[in-house]
């Protein structure tokens, strides 16, 4: 039976502390430092340092206890606490917070004293906080609403997917209606015929769905939309530059009118009643009503496309999708667009990782590699010209064509 005492460290994690303190020296000497690429670098050298000092214990304490922080950061958007601090120009007392949030300062110390741990907040002195970089980017509604749609919508889930892997004798989930979330949230419903039925969580994901992309690289950035698109357009009074297929509200074509506001051609949002009752008012931006489940009726447009609609779904039900805008193309001239994850063969990086964990427990469904995605547009009757990443982390763009 192996000793429960702490025994000196090993001479692999003596290499490893020299390898990791390498690196980080490394990254801070690199003018890049300043980049994306420099910063997150860094990043993930430091995290791999704090990893190879802990203790076999503090390891456990970190992991087991991920969960809480959630929690924790829930309620301290229920109690508005990061407002409060961020709005103040002086570090606020316990007692003073206590105050302003009606909560009883005996709870409000031990919420605040976690808070600072993580720390999502910054203690100053006895009994006295301010905000940090954390508090202020929970004041933000689209990035808060990121903690609110897991704790509302994924957590039970997540909860979920030991015991459901354990019943399926660890079948990959690949059915939307026969996941996690069934046996987590006690319904026979699939996600989205749950989410009516529940408008907090599903504001949170719509605002969540926003906020995600904060401080991530946008496809309009290093997608050549003028050279790969807007150049063959072939003009005319009906003809359609792009047909964004389950656009939410718009904020896609938004985007495109704001970087090239001379694009000719109509610009056509497609997405369910209800949601495109919400519609933003872009200049030019016809709204229509489609399930993509369906025949697509706007045939011969020269873009189509779809930002995360196919990770929302299993492989039948995607292909599915595919099939019903390969056939609305027009061979030559039309092409798809998909904007999704792109799951490299090797080091995948945590945001892919969870996303497609998320994707699993949620819908049964996956964040995908260059490999499979080529397979699956393969069976669609659809080829990839390019994937345009500049990084893994963001989404990439798809460029399709009819094979």
């Amino acid at each position: 039976m192996g000793s429960t005492t702490e025994s000196s460290t090993p001479w692999h994690q003596d290499l490893e502390v020299s390898e990791s303190l390498a690196v980080i020296k490394q990254r801070l000497s690199e003018e890049a430092i300043n980049g994306p690429d420099g910063r997150k670098k860094l990043i993930e050298a430091a995290r791999n340092l704090g990893n190879t000092l802990e203790t076999p214990g503090e390891s456990v304490q970190r992991l087991a206890y991920l969960p809480l922080q959630t929690v924790l950061l829930q309620v301290g958007i229920n109690l508005d606490l990061f407002n409060i601090l961020e709005r103040s120009s002086t570090p606020l007392s316990t007692q003073a917070i206590a105050e302003q949030t009606g909560a009883e300062p005996a709870l409000i110390q031990r919420i605040l004293r976690f808070l600072a741990a993580i720390p999502a907040i910054k203690e100053v002195g006895p009994g006295l906080f301010t905000a940090n970089n954390v508090t202020r980017t929970l004041t933000f509604s689209g990035l808060a609403a990121g903690v609110i749609h897991n704790m509302l919508t994924i957590n039970p889930a997540w909860a979920a997917l030991p015991s459901f892997l354990e019943k399926t004798k660890y079948r990959n989930p690949s059915d939307v209606a026969n996941c996690p979330f069934q046996p987590g949230h006690n319904t026979a419903d699939s996600l989205f015929e749950w989410f009516p039925k529940h408008p907090t969580a599903h504001n949170a994901f719509m605002l969540w769905m926003t906020g995600q992309r904060e401080g991530r690289d946008r496809w309009l950035d290093f997608f050549p939309f003028t050279e790969r698109v807007a150049d063959g357009f072939r003009d005319g009074p009906e003809a359609v530059m792009l047909v964004d297929i389950g656009g939410g509200i718009g904020h896609e074509i938004q985007a495109i009118k704001q970087h090239y506001p001379s694009l000719p051609g109509r610009f056509i949002l497609q997405d369910t009643r209800e949601t495109l009752k919400q519609a933003l008012a872009v200049d030019s931006m016809e709204t229509m009503e489609y399930d993509f489940f369906t025949e697509q009726t706007v045939t011969g447009a020269r873009t189509y496309y779809l930002r995360n609609i196919l990770h929302d779904w299993p492989l039948a039900q995607s292909i599915s999708i595919l099939k019903n805008v390969a056939a609305a193309m027009t061979p030559g001239y039309s092409k798809l667009l998909l904007n999704e994850l792109v799951i490299p063969n090797k080091g995948a990086d945590i945001v892919g990782a969870q996303i497609d964990f998320t994707m699993m427990c949620a819908l049964g469904s996956e964040e995908r590699s260059e490999g499979q995605w080529r397979q699956m547009l393969e069976d669609a009757g659809l080829s990839i010209v390019k994937v345009w990443t500049k990084a893994q982390e963001a989404e990439s763009i798809i460029e399709v064509e009819l094979k």
